[in-house]
């Protein structure tokens, strides 16, 4: 009888379907050449992802794939650094060529990963921070110019500022950058003019920069870290040459079918980076602003991104009221509105929300004041997940407005909470929520009575509770006695240490839970399914 036989391209399929299962691959390895072939560019496609410490013996592997040059400017470091236990075989020849099959670069994990394992060889402290700067940009530069598959490129611009990479052929590389789909750029930790610059290696920045512009044109997602302020400057401006400016705006209007955006640490600079952004009207869908100053910035420009659905501030500030006035007639409509730890009035974030809250799906909002929950609740017909994050004691007068509220899912985090708190949050709460995360700070055993006085109070209505308590006897009590008089309203039960071992009467009561027809899920994972964004 004829053994079946499985095509090329059906053991191709498999292994495919098996990429995220790393363990599995390597066995696949073994079965003959013809798979061995075809799983090492699986394999090799972003290796350094969730690596531990017995897999950080990749950085040998990246040795053996080094040129002459490169084998002995690592040598050269080595010896300097009084490193001479570490042993590699000059004369053996890898069977794979593995950086080329690189599709996800990232500059700190990879540096991080090289580094763990090159300290276990280090005996003196003080040569740590000389291994970094001095040894780990060989293995980034040679990385860089095998690579041929890069589809994610998250790479340091001070990294340009190392002696290695003077003559590094940038050309070569970009043009290797064609399939690029996720472009991240990061200028944090650069050093300010004046200091350490060095005349040849900023025109090196300027080429890469130029490169990138040539021929990096189809990225959808754009990520631009800019340089932190030195000292108590509050402008980037001399951190960021115009020259450099005019290239990262360039960077966003020459880019085809951009949908997602990101940017840090932008202040003054801001007004041109969002005119540059008008030039992706047509696929922009992810606008998000972290540390950016948007003082003297025209939030007009929002309106011309017409196709905008998600957009996010955190840790931003300089927005005054008057200047949300022209969001009024914004023309695009929002899925998801995101605010966080934001330094500017409380009443902005209001009136941002009754202008844009007309088409949210989502809202992420921070401390609940009185305009706050009532624009939400006015303006956000449409709202489906609601989470509120409580930094500071709220007045519990706001509380009682929340049963107004018409979302469906609602998650609280709270850093100050009370017995108080979590009364009137169950009796105004409104019955329209049928899901309901809380989540509390409280380091005591306090936690648990204000959890059981919300139990106690809240309506009947939840299909799903989700708390971050761990399972004990008391607590089972308590959510039994919720699931019989809800009438088995309650479908899914999500705590925390799920893996606890339990004595009989909680192994009972936990029982008694399930046999109701509530699913008892893991805090943190269901929490993760419901919050995690679109992109």
């Amino acid at each position: 009888m004829t053994l079946p036989y499985l095509t090329d391209d059906c053991i191709y399929y498999i292994l495919q379907h098996l990429q995220d299962d790393r363990l599995t691959l390597f066995k696949c390895l073994l079965v003959n050449r013809f798979w061995c072939k075809s799983t090492i560019p699986l394999l090799y496609a972003n290796p350094f992802a969730n690596i531990t410490e017995k897999n950080y013996s990749i950085t040998l592997t990246l040795i053996l794939c080094f040129n002459k040059a490169e084998i002995l400017q690592l040598k050269n470091q080595l010896g300097s650094n009084q490193i001479n236990n570490i042993n590699f075989d000059k004369e053996h020849k890898p069977l794979f060529e593995y950086p080329k099959y690189l599709e996800n670069y990232n500059n700190n994990t990879i540096s991080s990963v090289i580094y763990k394992w090159f300290v276990k060889y280090v005996s003196d402290l003080s040569i740590f921070k000389k291994l970094y700067y001095e040894i780990i940009p060989i293995f980034l530069q040679s990385i860089l110019r095998q690579s041929r598959n890069i589809k994610q490129l998250d790479i340091s611009i001070n990294l340009f500022y190392k002696e290695s990479f003077k003559n590094f052929n940038f050309q070569n590389f970009t043009s290797n950058l064609t399939k690029l789909n996720l472009l991240s750029l990061n200028f944090q930790n650069f050093q300010p003019s004046g200091t350490d610059h060095s005349t040849v290696n900023e025109e090196i920045e300027q080429e890469f920069l130029r490169n990138i512009t040539n021929i990096c044109t189809n990225a959808s997602k754009l990520l631009i870290k800019l340089a932190r302020p030195y000292q108590h400057d509050t402008s980037n401006d001399l951190i960021i040459t115009t020259t450099t400016l005019e290239k990262l705006c360039t960077i966003i209007q020459v880019q085809n079918k951009l949908k997602m955006f990101k940017i840090w640490d932008c202040h003054s600079l801001l007004n041109d980076i969002l005119l540059s952004l008008e030039f992706q009207k047509h696929s922009l869908v992810y606008v998000e602003f972290t540390a950016c100053d948007f003082s003297n910035v025209s939030l007009k420009r929002f309106n011309y991104l017409y196709n905008l659905e998600y957009l996010k501030f955190e840790y931003c500030k300089g927005i005054l009221l008057n200047q949300c006035e022209s969001l009024n007639f914004s023309s695009f409509k929002l899925k998801e509105l995101s605010f966080k730890l934001n330094y500017w009035n409380v009443d902005v974030t209001s009136l941002m929300i009754k202008y844009l809250g007309a088409s949210l799906q989502r809202l992420l909002v921070e401390t609940p004041t009185k305009s706050l929950i009532e624009n939400i609740s006015m303006y956000c017909p449409n709202l489906i997940f609601l989470k509120i994050r409580i930094c500071l004691r709220v007045d519990l007068s706001v509380i009682q407005l929340f049963k107004n509220l018409r979302t469906r899912i609602l998650s609280i985090t709270t850093l100050y909470d009370t017995d108080k708190f979590f009364i009137n949050l169950a009796n105004n709460i409104s019955i329209n929520i049928g899901k309901i995360f809380l989540f509390s700070y409280s380091r005591n055993s306090s936690k648990f009575l204000k959890f059981k006085e919300f139990l106690e109070n809240c309506h009947n209505r939840f299909e799903m509770i989700s708390l971050n308590y761990i399972i004990e006897l008391e607590f089972l009590k308590i959510v039994l006695n919720y699931i019989e008089r809800s009438n088995n309203s309650l479908k899914v039960l999500g705590m925390m240490k799920l893996g606890k071992e339990l004595n009989d009467e909680e192994l009972k009561l936990l029982n008694l839970i399930k046999a109701k027809g509530v699913e008892i899920v893991n805090y943190s994972t269901i929490y993760h399914d419901l919050c995690k964004f679109a992109f």
